[in-house]
């Protein structure tokens, strides 16, 4: 096989790994989540209503559960914490209405099971806090397990794309190497 004939080959299957790896890998990034979205209950804060999540007192709650705040976009949220401590990975905030923002806070790692937590923020400076309780067990679903694991997943199936690639022109060559004789 000449130089060339190999050059081009070798772009090809880079261009068929490169293809899934991107497209697999994108796919799974944007559709799938890490977290899970707990109910939400409307608490009065100064005679303004104020969505949490997980509501207040609610047990059962999945560890992988993100916090969340929706109120006005003018309303300061300050000092967050949540008892015992859990370290915050991001926040996210995002128009949810009109005039109101939804804040989620998402923990770096799933909280443990079977534990009572307490949230604290400083809502319009007032303090409000609430708690919840996880679930005994931590069984997460197929997005959980898609999001945490969507780099191997892109890498294993574009090897598996390129290797499949490479055996069909493998295959093809061989064909026309056998009809030419």
């Amino acid at each position: 096989m000449s130089p060339f004939k190999k050059l081009h080959l070798f772009l090809f299957l880079a261009l068929i790994f490169s293809v899934t790896f991107l497209t697999l890998f994108i796919a799974i990034f944007f559709s799938q989540s890490a977290y899970s979205i707990p109910p939400i209950y409307t608490l009065e804060v100064n005679g303004m209503g104020v969505k949490l999540g997980p509501p207040p007192n609610s047990t059962g709650i999945s560890p992988d559960t993100a916090i969340i705040i929706d109120a006005l976009t003018s309303v300061s949220l300050t000092s967050f914490q949540i008892t015992p401590y859990v370290s915050i990975a991001r926040v996210d905030s995002e128009n949810s209405g009109p005039l109101t923002y939804l804040n989620k806070f998402y923990p770096a790692q799933p909280l443990e099971p079977a534990t009572f937590y307490t949230v604290s923020v400083s809502i319009i400076n007032i303090p409000v806090s609430w708690s919840f309780t996880t679930s005994d067990v931590f069984s997460p679903g197929i997005g959980f397990h898609l999001a945490t694991n969507a780099l191997w997943i892109a890498l294993g199936t574009s090897a598996l794309a390129t290797l499949v690639g490479a055996f069909t022109i493998q295959l093809r060559s061989k064909v026309k190497s056998s009809s030419v004789s």
